[in-house]
């Protein structure tokens, strides 16, 4: 079994079965599947990556990222695919947490109405245990989860880095995949 498959399955057991799942394909020739999942949480619609994890070799790691969203708009997940290309075209390793900013240029509107510049992504927290890991054939698969953050919030991630940033919103009272949510800085 393949690594996304095997990933298709693990969000599969964690949230359902995905009411859609679409094939987007970047002008560099990559492609990429992206899972939307809506049984899980309420309020909340969950994207998959499935595909990053075959660019293991590049990304130093196998793994994949989820978004949780807020607002179901389509925007979302061109936004979130968006930036998912640009992980593989600058080969951003899946090993620590960054960010990829750039919102702004995807979809100005988008960006303006929620005050949001960038996706900052970490290895998913607060979910059931042996969701952040997938195993296949004695390796290890990660799971990362994005959330999108403010200028603000991404000009101190640059400054004092992920774990200053991360302690800052922790300690925010908002709903960090919220996308309403006020910036923590």
């Amino acid at each position: 079994m393949t690594w996304p498959d095997l990933y298709l399955r693990h969000f599969t057991h964690f949230f359902g079965k995905p009411f859609d799942v679409q094939l987007y394909r970047a002008e560099d020739g990559n492609s990429l599947r992206l899972a939307t999942f809506d049984r899980r949480y309420q309020k909340y619609l969950v994207y998959a990556s499935l595909g990053l994890s075959e660019h293991s070799d590049a990304l130093k790691e196998a793994g994949e990222i989820i978004l949780l969203s807020d607002d179901k708009r389509k925007e979302v997940p061109l936004i979130f695919v968006s930036s998912l290309f640009f992980i593989l075209q600058h080969t951003i390793p899946l090993t620590a947490s960054f960010a990829v900013g750039g919102i702004e240029t995807v979809n100005p509107e988008f960006a303006d109405y929620y005050d949001k510049a960038a996706l900052y992504y970490a290895p998913a927290d607060g979910f059931p245990p042996g969701f952040e890991r997938v195993e296949r054939l004695g390796d290890a698969g990660h799971v990362f989860q994005g959330i999108f953050i403010s200028w603000a919030e991404q000009d101190y991630l640059n400054r004092n880095g992920p774990g200053a940033f991360e302690e800052k919103l922790n300690a925010h009272k908002g709903d960090p995949c919220s996308l309403s949510r006020v910036s923590c800085v």
